[in-house]
């Protein structure tokens, strides 16, 4: 009898032990993507990158050509000092010529900056995922260490954008031991 009671208490604790509950806890992946230093710098990054584009030789070249078609409106609609006979038409023509040579550098430059722009955003998306996998992988390793069995990002929400976690009693928060983790893995890297 004592075999058969050792069994089946055996048998019920492990019965208990497989239906309870899963441990759960939390973390806030937008906080701690926000604050690390590699995304001020990806930042940075995209923001020099645009702001290079505005700097690209179209964009000076296009800026110098509506200077000069502003100048050359001016002179023709001057009601002070109208253009003569002569030199009206010539004025004309000259600006004719460098609104289409206007039109023309416009729709290059437009070109290059929706083709630099996709790409810069491509490179933006591909770091931002890099960072995103090492906070995946961090909270995933100290959940394991610290023998939770899920870890859901209390800061995201659905695609229909309600919070994905609607309702939380008291569960564990990972977020300041994932930010102290990435700090430490940094610094051991930048020796």
């Amino acid at each position: 009898m004592n075999r058969i009671t050792a069994t089946a208490m055996a048998l019920a604790a492990a019965c208990i032990t497989a239906a309870a509950a899963p441990r759960v806890a939390l973390v806030r992946v937008k906080e701690i993507y926000a604050e690390l230093p590699d995304t001020a710098l990806i930042k940075d990054s995209v923001k020099k990158q645009r702001d290079g584009i505005m700097r690209d030789q179209r964009a000076d070249e296009l800026r110098r050509i509506i200077a000069e078609l502003k100048e050359l409106q001016n002179r023709l609609s001057d009601k002070n000092n109208p253009p003569d006979k002569e030199s009206g038409p010539a004025l004309a023509r000259n600006y004719e010529i460098k609104r289409q040579e206007a039109q023309t550098l416009q729709k290059e430059f437009e070109n290059f900056r929706k083709q630099r722009e996709k790409e810069i955003n491509r490179a933006m998306v591909v770091a931002m995922r890099e960072l995103l996998d090492k906070i995946v992988a961090t909270s995933g390793r100290i959940a394991k260490e610290q023998g939770y069995d899920t870890v859901l990002d209390s800061s995201g929400n659905t695609n229909t954008g309600v919070p994905f976690v609607l309702y939380s009693k008291e569960s564990p928060d990972l977020t300041d031991a994932v930010k102290a983790a990435l700090r430490d893995s940094a610094a051991n890297n930048a020796k």
